[in-house]
């Protein structure tokens, strides 16, 4: 008895899946019925357009090239459609025209990867893509107008994808022959970098980067930016390099030296960064950012004696800087701290050395004090052991508290 049950089942189950794929048959005979219509009256295109993707995205139908062919035409239509009323300066929406040329270009490249495939003899039977080729190759302009359009409004997303349909359109096989102007190349490749950009996205913006940045009008300003990005996804090797490649070209921007000396002596290569900082000085000795680099360095790697001439030159240049003045004083601070060490002397000798210094440390801390009056814990100290060992006691009278 069960057994009957169980066949009765499965003939009513395959009896209701045979209905099914009739109904299915048919529904897409008619939905192929009504395209074809729509294609020869150039009516409900961007319906017909939608019936087709539907089927396409099924993968049991996408290698059915009849589907492909009608989807090229439909947007064909709908794309000179849209000239048309262009042209006749009709009420037309651009972005609309824009990502249909798109759509087209992506819908040929579509079509050519299941079509261009070898035969029984192993032949590719290329004669179709100079068909196509030379119908899209008058609107590969159109695609990087569409591109700078969206550029323009801020649409990254669309922006991105109309340079990158442009600019990839050239490694397809169905344009196989056919090259780009090359600064018109790197100009929508700086395009595509900076929309990129602005989408947050790595990936989009790294493949088009070698030839954004030949786009020398705006080189310092795509490095900066492919510098931002990479340090922003922790992507550092590519950072420094960026940073090294800027630094070369643009060695006075305010952006690529101070970041990489920033990023080196944070790392602790202090190799590196004295070479950098000796590389930008060679360039221009008396420029402060540089000296203020190395003297930096040099305060790091206790070779405080070089690092007292460059924040001497430093303050030569400019008395007002914060950092050289503190430093300078601190170096005769420790100068007289180290002479009233010195086991070889008298302890009036070694007072009268050490007073020496404190006299020297004294201007430099009181010029500190003055331009960051709120960084007591720094200055004072200093200038509480400068003033005991120098009797000035009005000036150590005057002392805030701590």
């Amino acid at each position: 008895m069960r057994i009957i049950f169980f066949y009765i089942i499965l003939l009513f189950t395959l009896t209701a899946s045979a209905d099914n794929t009739k109904l299915s048959q048919k529904q897409f005979k008619k939905d192929m019925d009504a395209v074809k219509t729509s294609l020869k009256k150039g009516n409900d295109l961007e319906k017909s357009e939608k019936t087709l993707r539907k089927y396409l995205a099924d993968s049991t139908m996408y290698n059915q090239k009849n589907l492909h062919l009608m989807l090229i035409e439909c947007l064909r239509k709908q794309y000179e459609s849209g000239n048309e009323k262009m042209y006749l300066k009709e009420k037309v929406d651009t972005a609309v025209i824009v990502r249909t040329a798109v759509k087209m270009f992506l819908a040929i490249e579509a079509f050519d990867s299941i079509d261009a495939k070898p035969n029984s003899k192993g032949i590719i039977d290329p004669s179709y893509r100079k068909k196509y080729a030379e119908y899209l190759i008058p609107y590969w302009g159109n695609i990087l107008k569409g591109g700078i359009f969206f550029f323009a409004h801020s649409n990254w997303q669309e922006a991105w994808t109309s340079f990158d349909t442009y600019l990839d359109c050239y490694r397809q096989p169905v344009f196989q022959g056919q090259t780009l102007d090359t600064a018109q190349q790197n100009f929508a490749s700086f395009l595509a970098t900076m929309a990129a950009y602005n989408l947050s996205d790595i990936n989009n913006m790294l493949k088009y980067a070698d030839k954004a940045l030949l786009y020398q009008p705006t080189r310092e300003m795509t490095l900066q930016r492919l510098a931002d990005m990479c340090v922003a996804k922790g992507d550092t090797t590519r950072y420094v390099n960026y940073l090294k490649a800027g630094f070369a070209d643009f060695p006075y921007s305010g952006y690529f030296f101070p970041n990489l000396i920033d990023y080196l002596t944070k790392a602790k290569d202090y190799t590196q960064a004295m070479y950098y900082a000796n590389m930008a000085l060679e360039k221009d000795s008396l420029n402060a950012t540089f000296l203020l680099a190395r003297h930096n360095i040099l305060m790091m790697k206790e070779r405080y004696d070089e690092a007292l001439d460059d924040g001497l030159a430093l303050l030569v240049i400019n008395d007002t800087l914060a950092i050289p003045n503190y430093n300078v004083a601190c170096i005769y601070y420790k100068k007289a701290q180290e002479a009233m060490k010195h086991s070889g002397k008298t302890y009036k000798q070694r007072l009268k050395a050490a007073q020496a210094y404190y006299r020297m440390c004294v201007p430099y801390m009181e010029k500190y004090r003055k331009l960051m009056p709120k960084d007591i814990q720094l200055w004072r100290p200093v200038l509480y052991d400068a003033y005991l060992n120098l009797n000035m006691g009005k000036e150590f009278d005057s002392l805030p508290p701590l």
